[in-house]
């Protein structure tokens, strides 16, 4: 059996943002620019992370609310997600992606220099005949108007690596791109 040290144990929502490589807000700009990305991105939601009675959220009951869910304890909380997205500083996949090691293909569409390794993951994308990442498979199978597959694989995983940490849908945004847009992804299919 294995236990976890003391030191490296994950007790609550500050020792697990450390973990995955995020940073918390700190600096009054950065909880100024969060406050108005949190009122842009929740405006009209019903249920958003948290409620003020209909008023407008204030820069002190966001950076309250923070605080306060810093010290949750993980395992009696469903509300991570939510602080990793409003209390941390933003970052893109891309950028989120050099934290952990890993590398990017060349997004630059007049890039050529990863061309095989693009074929090798649209091939398996095509194979795999699942649409992992939203509206890919479809363009792949059209592709109406003759780009080359790659650059229309290369196009998506572009648009994928501008996804911000503030968006609903990155975490699963990130890990589509770890598979499919990566070196990594492609040394994982096999030489």
């Amino acid at each position: 059996m294995h236990y976890l040290s003391s030191e490296n144990e994950i007790k609550n929502f500050s020792d697990k943002i450390h973990k995955e490589r995020f940073t918390l807000i700190s600096k009054d700009e950065e909880w100024s620019s969060m406050l108005s990305e949190y009122k842009e991105k929740t405006k009209g939601i019903r249920g958003a992370w948290f409620a003020t009675d209909g008023k407008e959220v204030t820069l002190e009951e966001l950076r309250s609310a923070c605080e306060k869910a810093a010290k949750e304890e993980i395992a009696n909380s469903m509300d991570y997600d939510e602080f990793r997205r409003w209390c941390t500083v933003p970052k893109t996949i891309l950028s989120h992606l050099s934290d952990h090691g890993l590398t990017a293909l060349k997004l630059n569409s007049d890039n050529e220099g990863d061309k095989d390794s693009w074929n090798k993951l649209q091939e398996a994308y095509l194979k795999r005949d699942d649409n992992i990442i939203y509206g890919l498979l479809e363009k792949l199978k059209k592709n109406e108007n003759g780009t080359e597959k790659w650059k229309v694989f290369q196009e998506a995983c572009e648009g994928l690596s501008k996804v911000k940490s503030t968006d609903a849908e990155f975490n699963f945004s990130f890990k589509d791109f770890q598979s499919w847009c990566t070196k990594q992804g492609v040394d994982k299919l096999g030489k």
